[in-house]
């Protein structure tokens, strides 16, 4: 457990410490909502183009490699995002490095889970595992107000050394497990091609993920900024992202640990998960300073607290090839992940924060019924 949160942690520093970080960053090299916005969009861009590729890798040279790969291509990313950043070119050079980490370490993580715990324990790995990612914006919450605003913004990054030294210490001793046999017959992926209503449903599965995390990645990158920007103090917003970090934490293993109990695909729980997303963001974007703790809240939760029993779910319907799944999977959400910040930023930029969160309440809402209808497609065809 420690393993799996430690190594998604380091994965996902990078570019949620650059969305923690905004206000800092954008002052020191003068960029806009849309630049700093285009910088995280181009990360999980090249993240998610990887995502399938890092997925296949993952699922030939184990697990272990895959991690160690991914994770140690995300602290040279802090690295020199921390010392060699010096606008935005060097940015987004670095987040380019981050993304390409996620692809390699989300896919070793779906492995390592599918084979080093036992299936009534599957739910709870997967959201202790995806509730790394509110844990990074937690760190990023807390950098703010303690290392950025006290001694400067680029000491900030050097925490991602913490978890970097767990996974070295800890990983060695995590007992893998044997693969699940393939049939000899149908290696790689060619039996899952001439499948093709399972292969439209995963498609269909990969979009309703990226249109959810669209909506929560541009509330996640742009919290700190849009809470500034209706008021609060840079303080107060970065204990704003730590509040909603928290609350995404909590959810992510509480969802993990009622899909045990349940059993099966969750398409259905991640469908009404995202509508509770779509009302709490549009109620963040009114301005008023309470719902906008709702809507913070809301979309740590509901709106982006999924993703755990998402991968569950796809690994549970493709048992025997969970790395080239999870890569699918990556590439669904990293898409939303890019378009979401790029998205956030124009309409913020162009109208206002208020309708940002407006935009990202639709979003949410569009990945809701996407979801409902993956469940009925995997339903058609036997598999839930």
């Amino acid at each position: 457990m420690i393993v799996v949160a430690s190594s998604l942690v380091l994965a996902a520093l990078p570019l949620f410490m650059v969305g923690g970080l905004a206000v800092q960053i954008k002052d020191d090299f003068a960029l806009s909502e849309t630049g700093l916005g285009a910088a995280a969009t181009i990360g999980f861009v090249v993240g998610a183009l990887f995502a399938p590729i890092g997925g296949r890798l993952a699922d030939r040279i184990g697990p272990k490699t895959s991690i160690y790969v991914g994770t140690s291509m995300s602290v040279v990313s802090l690295a020199g995002l921390g010392l060699l950043t010096d606008g935005w070119g060097t940015l987004v050079g670095f987040l380019c490095l981050a993304g390409v980490g996620v692809a390699m370490v989300d896919p070793g993580l779906a492995i390592l889970v599918n084979r080093a715990f036992p299936v009534r324990r599957q739910g709870l790995a997967f959201g202790v595992k995806e509730a790394s990612i509110p844990a990074a914006t937690l760190a990023a919450g807390i950098a703010v107000p303690t290392i950025a605003l006290t001694v400067g913004w680029r000491w900030a990054f050097s925490i991602g050394l913490i978890p970097w030294l767990v996974i070295l210490i800890l990983l060695p001793t995590v007992p893998t497990g044997a693969p699940v046999p393939r049939p000899e017959a149908e290696p790689d992926d060619r039996a899952h091609r001439r499948d093709p209503p399972r292969r439209a449903a995963l498609v269909m599965a990969a979009a309703a993920a990226a249109f959810g995390t669209g909506a929560a990645s541009g509330v996640g990158i742009f919290l700190t900024d849009s809470a500034v920007a209706m008021g609060s103090s840079p303080a107060a917003a970065g204990l704003l992202l730590a509040v909603g970090s928290v609350a995404g934490i909590i959810t992510r293993v509480g969802s993990g640990v009622m899909a045990d109990r349940s059993g099966g695909p969750q398409f259905r729980l991640i469908s009404i998960m995202l509508a509770v997303g779509a009302v709490t963001m549009a109620l963040g974007g009114t301005g008023v300073t309470w719902l906008l703790v709702v809507g913070t809240v809301g979309a740590f939760t509901g709106g982006w607290a999924w993703t755990g029993i998402f991968f569950l779910s796809l690994v549970k319907t493709f048992p025997d090839r969970p790395g080239a799944v999870a890569g699918i999977g990556t590439l669904g959400l990293g898409i939303g992940n890019a378009a979401g910040p790029l998205i956030f930023g124009v309409v913020a930029q162009t109208t206002s924060f208020g309708v940002a969160w407006l935009v990202a309440g639709l979003l949410a809402a569009v990945g809701s019924v996407l979801m409902a209808m993956t469940r009925r497609r995997f339903s058609g065809v036997s598999v839930e």
